[in-house]
Order: structure tokens, then sequence, then C-alpha cells
């Protein structure tokens, strides 16, 4: 394990924001209850630059350890592959040249999204290091190098396949130490007039929100439009235009071209950068504020599943992502409190949740028990839990959301 400076602008100057203390990963799920003498646990410590404003995880693991073998398959939620299709139109009709152009993915995960753009007549190919993930997807026909992308990946790729229209990183900068090889990579597969399409999880909905939850080794930093404005322009890349998105509890969707090809910036990036600005998270104040309310809402959330469970009622999380693990941890959350988790996904049934150990069941299993309360881990994802349990809930069975403060939907 190591520290590192700011990972855009170097500076070695941080302030504190929450920390988290030892914590197992969000992802080293346990086969059975013999696996727990083993597990790890590493400090988890949540900073921001005092010369950018980049907030960002001080400590960075080795990649291998985090991504080599991967539990999260972007093809599972409904709303996920309803969104592939939105994405699709949106950025055909954004990129300028062919109906049908070359597509280039990074970490492009099960395929899911390439798919989409393989129906509608692109080529595509992708690039992904969680090597069972990758097999998945070259099983389905996308093709998919199982890499860790950066300079060194590109250069090959490029040498082998030359350059693409479209270049798509999509939730992939939240987890990259090393953000100005991802970015210099992306540069080298970008053609002349080419878009790339650049999407992250919103700083500002997670100050807003409070989503502490997205904090967890895996995630390195965390990014607003100007970290992204910021990092391109150290690349001779530009954003032109710019989209607020719902998914993942917030997201934005960043167009980038080349600075040589001049794209003009749409009005939309100077009213999100204003709109970031004037909200305070490019600043130390709101960040310090922001490690304050966790902690409340940490306070409000034991103390309701406390009184829940005093009361003699059924207490279950639904939802065994890696956000749900990292507010479990922080909070503290156990087999007491929680009697299991379920989630739809193979690889998570039947396994105990990293650190907290609380048991990992199917939806079929809650479905059957009689339970009172549903906490919702995958708060990103409420509506469509809500939807799927219209029965669970004509039965009685509440569903507690967990952020900004505890509530029930």
């Amino acid at each position: 394990m190591t520290a590192h400076a700011c990972r855009i602008c170097s500076s070695p100057d941080h302030d504190l924001v929450l920390d988290f203390g030892d914590v197992v990963l969000a992802d080293a799920f346990l086969p059975s209850a013999a696996a727990i003498a083993g597990e790890q646990r590493y400090p988890l410590t949540l900073v921001i630059c005092r010369q950018c404003f980049h907030l960002q995880i001080k400590e960075v693991l080795d990649p291998k350890l985090l991504f080599s073998e991967y539990v999260w398959e972007t093809g599972i939620p409904a709303s996920i592959r309803r969104y592939c299709h939105e994405f699709a139109d949106a950025v055909l009709g954004r990129a300028a040249g062919s109906a049908t152009p070359s597509i280039f993915e990074i970490a492009s995960n099960d395929g899911t999204m390439l798919k989409e753009f393989r129906s509608r007549g692109c080529d595509v190919i992708g690039v992904d290091p969680a090597r069972n993930i990758a097999q998945k997807a070259n099983a389905a026909g996308i093709p998919t190098v199982a890499d860790f992308f950066g300079e060194r990946v590109a250069r090959d790729l490029l040498a082998r396949h030359g350059q693409w229209d479209i270049v798509i990183a999509r939730n992939v900068l939240a987890h990259v130490a090393d953000l100005h090889g991802l970015v210099a990579g992306l540069r080298l597969l970008l053609a002349t007039e080419g878009t790339a399409v650049i999407e992250v999880p919103h700083l500002l909905n997670m100050y807003r929100e409070l989503q502490y939850d997205q904090v967890f080794h895996e995630h390195a930093g965390y990014h607003s439009l100007d970290s992204i404005v910021r990092l391109c322009g150290m690349h001779e890349l530009v954003v032109f235009d710019v989209e607020h998105l719902w998914i993942h509890g917030g997201t934005i969707r960043a167009y980038v071209a080349h600075a040589a090809a001049g794209r003009q910036p749409a009005v939309a990036v100077a009213q999100v950068l204003a709109e970031e600005e004037a909200t305070g998270i490019l600043g130390l104040v709101a960040w310090k504020q922001f490690g304050e309310r966790a902690r409340t809402q940490k306070r409000l959330l034991r103390a309701e599943l406390s009184s829940v469970r005093a009361a003699g009622k059924m207490v279950v999380g639904y939802g065994a992502s890696a956000k749900g693990q990292s507010m479990i941890q922080f909070c503290e959350l156990d087999e007491q409190l929680v009697r299991y988790v379920a989630d739809k996904s193979t690889m998570k049934i039947g396994k105990l949740t990293p650190g907290s150990h609380i048991p990992i069941v199917s939806p079929e299993r809650m479905r059957a028990d009689p339970v009172n309360v549903v906490l919702v881990f995958a708060w990103n994802f409420a509506q469509e839990i809500l939807e799927q349990e219209s029965a669970l809930r004509a039965r009685g069975a509440q569903f507690l959301h967990p952020i900004p403060e505890p509530h029930y939907l």
C-alpha cells in the first residue's frame, strides 16, 4: 500500500475529510465463516487537495488486488440495460462523422454497453482488468482485452487497431489512481475529429446527498466537472459539452475532444462549473461539514435500526453493493441489526459481507420471510427495487433509505 500526492496536481498538501478507520475491501466477500480469520484490513482516509480541491482517498492499493477478479456486472440491473440504450442514442447524436462510428470502451465490464453499439452496426472493442468479467464479454461476442488501461496498453492497441471515432470511459475515473496515464492513453486512441465520453458520479450530488458510501478502496477519487476540465487540459483535450444524468445517484457526462479540433464549449459547461463553485465543493469548508454530516448519519441510522430491532421487528438489507459494504463498515452494522442482505448476483449469494460477516441471500429468501424493514443499501436503484418488491410492500414491509438521513420510502 502506498500513499500519494494529489492524483491531478501532485500537491502533497491535503486536509482530512473523513476517516473510515481500518476496513476490509468492499468487494472481499467471504465464502464461509472459516475465511474470517484471514481477512485483511486497510486504512481508508478521505482527503481533499488544498491546491486543486480534488477529493480523493489517501491510500492506494495494488490495482491487481482490487480489480483482477470483480463481482460487479453491468448487465444485472434492468435500469442499467435501459440506460445503455439512452446512452447510445445520446452519444451517436453528438458524434461527428459516420452513422456507425468505431467504438472503444475503457473498463467495458461484461460488454453490456458495447452490445448496444454493436447492435447498431458499429465496430467495437473493450478493455477491462477483471479477467473473469472479460471472459464473459468475449464469450458473448464482444472483443475484450483483459488488462489495465493506460498509456502502455493504448500504444499496443493503437499499433494493432489504429484510432477510434468514439472512446468511452464510463464510471472508470473514480477507480484509477494513475489518472494521467489513463487520459494520455485515451488521447492516443481518439481520432483527430473523434469524441471521448467521460462519465463520473458527480461530486455535487455526492456532497448534497451525503453519498459518503461512494468511498471505498476501489474508488481512488471523486470528480467534479472542474477536475475533469483541469485533467483534460493537461493533455490537450477540451470538454465541449456536459449533461447531468440520473444514473448512479447523479452522474455527469462530459463530451471531450482534441483541443486542436476547435470544438467550442457549450453554455452548459460554464453553467455546471459555476454551480460547483457556488455550492462550495471546490473549497475546504464544505467538506469539513460533509464529514460531520456523515458521523451524524451513522448515529441516526444505528439508532433507528436499534429501535426497530428492540420492537421485535425483522430488518434485512437489499443490495450487496460496494457502496453498501462501505456504509455497513462505517456504521458498524452487524447481524444483530441487519439479519441478512438480499442480492440478485449469483456471484455473491451464499457468501458473507466483508468485515461485518452478514449473510447474503437471494431476494426469494427475503420475500418468503416475515420481513418488516428493508434497508436499501443500493439506494441508487431504489425506484427499481420498490417496483420489483411491490408484493413485499403490499404485505406491510417498509423500505428504509439511509441517506442523507434515514427516511422511509
